[in-house]
């Protein structure tokens, strides 16, 4: 079996939560100096400076000492960070914001260890029939993050083995990938999803050896039908959620999160932001499939600012390409290293758009309309897919500064990051799969030479690409710095290092986290680097990342996140 680990230090986080401060408001005429600690100011020249003065929400001065500190005045209030770095508020580069806590209100945590208790599906099935217990018959019972790879038998539970638990209760419980899931018979049974059901386009419902159904649904297009059943959470649960997400990405030193792929304009938002509930700032991706939704936008683009208060911005419409690589549902050129039983020899995923011309026309359009576009892409074809339809949007109508996105662009052939290159185009890199992921890509996904290309940050900056990273959050816990830690070090969790050519240096890759993700969301005027007129959104690390052994990267402690002046979390 595959060895799988988690990241403890990323769980510990999360329980720092409790400790949370509330907020310490800095009015609009108050002036900090933050002094006695490398400021990292992650300007073009990377400078790291003596201080740095807040005034109000903004900062005010930064460079050497005695110039800060006259600029600050004498009333101003001093702040020793004592040897500790001071650096931008970290940016998502992409995750779903607030859908850990979504899941945690509603749902079984199904994750392996330390993130959750399942080590098999015997495990699973115990947590949900304790969750069937108490459910009233005819209510559903959903689990959430179960890893097939990463448990005893290493394969999806069953349809059968989900009936098990309940034939009362429709049950089903969502991959960690959130790309494919399991049902019980009344789940089925309830979205009309029978033997005689032709798949989706963009999806599959897989069958066992005589045809029968088997319960597991690959792809959101087969997902879909049982999504709409799933219960919601109330106004108040949301706001719930928004509020307990905005402490953990705090924790994790994020000072803008990514609401990855919204299937409406999210009133809760606007809401949780005039109220206080949301402390950290939210980008917004909008659905582009869905043309009612990008329609009420009007002329509103990426980059808008939805709310009074500064804390809800608009970013590009979100698409998808392909589905989970380890889900084996990622968009290959070339078949799967390794297939699973039941996959044919040459089976290599399935693209999400039923056809190229599809997907083009789709493309072309949201271009037209001067919309910034972000799309999913895992395997090589699906990246390529999206290479193509960009660039024909591009000859089509010509855009100097489109900054389409290729989301997670896992497995990208060197080929196409020349062409990533010559287009202009932003990936973000979904970097930390080669320690969650690593060793599954290499033995079983896709296979050595494939696997140690994922992700391939130092090619991209050899070539002059601007790129973003992310954690994909809830697919793995929220934490910028473990984006650091995996593009430095990128080992996997058995000790091994997934493509060593491709590594780079701390301060790129603080970048990545920082004034590149600014970039990518169109704010990079706003936030991302410390620097003059900008918004004071800063974060205190306890120790120096350049100074610290690679692999201690991960456990490095945020000690203090500060968006627009005002503390929002604060390390006990």
């Amino acid at each position: 079996m595959i060895r799988r680990t988690f990241l403890k230090s990323a769980f510990a986080t999360a329980v720092l939560l409790g400790s949370s401060s509330t907020g310490l408001f800095a009015s609009q005429n108050s002036v900090r100096v933050y002094v006695g600690g490398p400021i990292f100011t992650m300007n073009k020249k990377n400078d790291i400076v003596e201080a740095l003065a807040v005034k109000g929400d903004t900062i005010l001065a930064v460079g050497k000492r005695a110039d800060v500190l006259k600029a600050a005045g004498s009333d101003a209030e001093i702040v020793d960070l004592k040897g500790r770095v001071l650096m931008p508020g970290m940016i998502d580069g992409h995750s779903h914001f607030p859908d850990t806590s979504r899941r945690n209100i509603l749902m079984v945590n199904l994750n392996v260890p330390p993130l959750g208790p399942v080590t098999c599906i015997a495990d699973m099935q115990r947590l949900l029939k304790e969750r069937a217990a108490e459910t009233p018959k005819g209510q559903w019972v959903i689990g959430y993050n179960y890893n097939d790879l990463a448990m005893k038998e290493q394969r999806h539970p069953t349809r059968a083995e989900l009936d098990a638990i309940s034939t009362d209760h429709p049950i089903f419980i969502r991959h960690v990938t959130g790309h494919l899931g399991v049902a019980n018979s009344k789940a089925l049974e309830l979205a009309n999803i029978t033997e005689k059901t032709p798949d989706p386009a963009g999806g599959r419902y897989r069958r066992d050896a005589d045809g029968k159904l088997d319960g597991v649904l690959e792809g959101p297009a087969a997902r879909a039908p049982i999504d709409k059943l799933m219960p919601k959470l109330t106004p108040e649960q949301e706001l719930q959620a928004i509020a307990m997400d905005s402490m953990m990405y705090a924790a994790a030193g994020v000072t803008t999160a990514n609401n990855g792929g919204s299937p409406s304009i999210d009133e809760h938002f606007l809401k949780a932001s005039r109220s206080g509930d949301l402390k950290i700032r939210v980008v917004i991706w909008p659905n582009g499939r869905n043309a009612k939704l990008i329609e009420s936008y009007g002329k509103k683009r990426q980059g808008t600012q939805l709310d009074a208060e500064g804390k809800v911005v608009l970013g590009p419409v979100k698409l998808f390409a392909d589905g989970s690589p380890q889900g084996y549902t990622a968009w290959f050129s070339k078949p799967y290293y390794k297939q699973l039983p039941g996959k044919p020899a040459d089976y290599r995923g399935f693209p999400v758009f039923k056809n190229r011309d599809e997907l083009f026309a789709l493309v072309q359009k949201l271009h037209d309309d001067g919309w910034q576009i972000t799309t999913h892409t895992n395997g090589d074809q699906a990246i390529q897919d999206m290479i193509d339809a960009y660039s024909a949007a591009l000859k089509a109508n010509p855009r100097k500064d489109h900054r389409h996105i290729l989301n997670h662009c896992q497995f990208c052939r060197p080929d196409q990051v020349d062409a990533i290159a010559e287009m202009g185009f932003v990936p973000s890199y979904f970097v930390t799969h080669t320690w969650f992921w690593g060793d599954i890509h290499r033995d079983m996904v896709a296979g050595p030479e494939r696997a140690a290309h994922i992700s391939p940050l130092k090619a991209a900056l050899d070539k002059g690409i601007t790129f973003a990273l992310h954690n994909d959050t809830p697919v793995t816990p929220i934490s910028p710095l473990m984006d650091v830690f995996s593009a430095v070090t990128r080992l996997t969790s058995s000790g091994k290092v997934l493509g060593p050519d491709q590594r780079i240096t701390v301060m790129e890759a603080l970048r990545g986290v920082t004034i590149n993700g600014a970039y990518m969301q169109r704010l990079e005027d706003k936030i991302g680097s410390l620097e003059k007129g900008k918004l004071a959104d800063l974060v205190i690390l306890d120790k120096d990342p350049t100074k610290v052994a690679p692999e201690t990267l991960k456990d490095i402690k945020v000690d203090e996140t500060i968006v627009g002046g005002q503390t929002v979390y604060k390390r006990a």
